[in-house]
C-alpha cells in the first residue's frame, strides 16, 4: 500500500474514532441524564455504548500501532548490542503482525458466530460488533508494514506519524 493511501486510511480511521468518542460521550451522558434526572432510563443507551467501546478499542489499538505508541521495554532492549537491538526490533514488529493475524482469524470466527445472535434491546446483529476484531487485526497488520520496512532497512522508527 502506498504512503498516500495508508495516510488517507489513517485519517479516515482517526476521524471515525473521533466521531465514535463524541457519540459515546453523548450516549453515556443521555443515559446518566435519563436515569438520574428523568428517573426513567433509556433502554438502548447501554447497547450503543458497548458497541462503540468495542470498536474504539480495536481501532484505537491499530492507531497505536501506526503511531508506535505501544509499550516497549526500552530499558532492556537499549542495553543490547546493535545487532541484537535490530533483531529485537524486527521480532517485535513480526509479533505485532502475528497478533493482527490472530485477531483476523479468531475474530472471523466470532463474526460467523454473531450471525445467530442479536442484542437484546435494539435487535442488532452481533456480527457488526464482532467485526471490530478482524477489522482491528487487518489495520494492525497494515500499520505494521511501514515499521517492518524501516526495521529491515535499518531506519529508526518514528515516534509518531
Amino acid at each position: 500500500m502506498t504512503r498516500p493511501l495508508l495516510g488517507a486510511l489513517s485519517h479516515l480511521v482517526e476521524g471515525l474514532l473521533l466521531l465514535m468518542m463524541v457519540v459515546l460521550c453523548a450516549d453515556v451522558f443521555l443515559g446518566v441524564f435519563s436515569r438520574y434526572v428523568l428517573a426513567s432510563t433509556f433502554t438502548w443507551y447501554d447497547e450503543i455504548a458497548r458497541l462503540l467501546f468495542v470498536w474504539i478499542v480495536f481501532l484505537g489499538a491499530a492507531v497505536g500501532v501506526r503511531r508506535a505508541a505501544h509499550f516497549r521495554l526500552h530499558l532492556v532492549v537499549d542495553r543490547f548490542p546493535p545487532g541484537a537491538r535490530w533483531i529485537a526490533h524486527v521480532l517485535s514488529v513480526l509479533v505485532l503482525m502475528g497478533f493482527g493475524l490472530l485477531l483476523i482469524q479468531q475474530g472471523w470466527k466470532l463474526v460467523e458466530l454473531g450471525q445467530f445472535q442479536r442484542t437484546p434491546v435494539m435487535g442488532l446483529s452481533k456480527r457488526f460488533i464482532y467485526a471490530s476484531v478482524p477489522t482491528g487485526g487487518v489495520l494492525i497488520i497494515l500499520y505494521s508494514l511501514p515499521h517492518l520496512w524501516r526495521a529491515l532497512w535499518g531506519q529508526a522508527a518514528p515516534a509518531s506519524p
